[in-house]
């Protein structure tokens, strides 16, 4: 007889959450500065700091897509990784079903959040032991989680697993570098399903494939969100990718969000100058039709030593003397639409 997860469960961390009244994570006031150190014959001290997480705020409900987008070294990995714990925050908390996972926990509680949010990376070859077959690699969550399940019903579930994300059983006894991009980013995403998380955060999951197969794997994707009742946190640079995937989309600037937005309002109603400049990238299809793009100037400050006040104001095309002194906050300018800027376009 298929046993089920709950019957493994030994601690029960979740039961006062309210799915209806209550997102399933949130983020507040989150930051991740990487220390910069410099080094001596005898000594290394701390001179400075990589500001790559700078107080994000987010929340994420049952059931949804957000997309997190912007330039590289924003921020969007690094926020990923810090909910999945993968980091350890500088400052800031993150609630998962109302519980502060950087709390105090023994090895029972801590699992039984890892258990619930998993990751599925942007290299799918880098992040898949090469020396380990497949059945290896998405059975080790069954031996860290329920060593007590049985080895047949284990291989079981990978089969079962391996078949929900389009593969064979004859694909179990194979290595990682017998696999395509494409299949590679299906072991990934069978890996992080294997024990039926909650909560899924991907991070660039088809910006290393081609276009055809990025196709295939969004459409896996989206089967599997209805199928499994998953939650998705999902990271990208393409915006096209974005607006076809998400509910509600952040937009990042050097660790910070500067807007926030259901999907389609975003692409309608674009209200931070910084979102504008990004959607006036995007490409169209139809040559005849004219684009009003909006280049920016200069490069993206570093975050070692960010600007004052807002960190956009030096490539802005609206900045006035005000954004280089004060910080704006992400403030609710419409329903469930919030903007970090002055002088917003709404």
């Amino acid at each position: 007889m298929t046993t089920t997860f709950e019957e493994f469960e030994t601690v029960d961390l979740f039961s006062s959450w309210d799915a209806k009244t209550q997102p399933i994570i949130s983020i507040h006031n989150m930051k991740k500065w990487f220390p910069v150190s410099q080094q001596s014959i005898l000594f290394s001290r701390v001179v400075a700091h990589i500001k790559a997480v700078d107080g994000v705020n987010l929340f994420l409900n049952k059931g949804e897509t957000l997309g997190i987008v912007g330039e590289s070294g924003c921020g969007k990995s690094t926020t990923a990784k810090v909910t999945v714990k993968l980091e350890e925050p500088t400052e800031g908390s993150v609630y998962f079903k109302g519980i502060d996972i950087f709390q105090p926990m023994t090895r029972e509680e801590e699992l039984a959040v890892k258990r619930q949010l998993q990751m599925v990376f942007q290299d799918p070859y880098s992040s898949l032991n090469p020396r380990r077959m497949v059945l290896d690699l998405i059975k080790e969550p069954f031996d860290i989680h329920f060593p007590d399940m049985l080895y047949e019903e284990k291989e079981a579930r990978v089969l079962e697993i391996l078949a929900k994300v389009g593969l064979e059983d004859y694909h179990a006894l194979r290595y990682p570098h017998e696999f395509s991009g494409g299949q590679r980013q299906r072991l990934g995403i069978a890996r992080a399903l294997a024990i039926h998380p909650e909560v899924i955060l991907l991070d660039e999951p088809v910006s290393a494939l081609d276009v055809s197969v990025q196709a295939q794997i969004l459409n896996l994707l989206h089967d599997l969100q209805k199928d499994f009742d998953l939650t998705f946190m999902f990271i990208a640079h393409d915006l096209s990718v974005i607006k076809h995937v998400s509910d509600r989309v952040a937009v990042m600037y050097l660790g910070k969000i500067m807007e926030m937005s259901p999907t389609g309002e975003l692409f309608r109603k674009t209200g931070h100058p910084y979102s504008v400049s990004l959607l006036s990238a995007i490409p169209r299809p139809d040559p005849r039709i004219k684009m009003d793009r909006i280049i920016l100037e200069g490069d993206v400050p570093s975050p070692i030593n960010p600007p004052s006040g807002c960190p956009f104001h030096p490539r802005c095309y609206k900045a006035q003397e005000l954004c280089s002194k004060v910080t704006p906050d992400l403030e609710e300018v419409e329903p469930n639409h919030y903007i970090a800027c002055h002088f917003p376009e709404i």
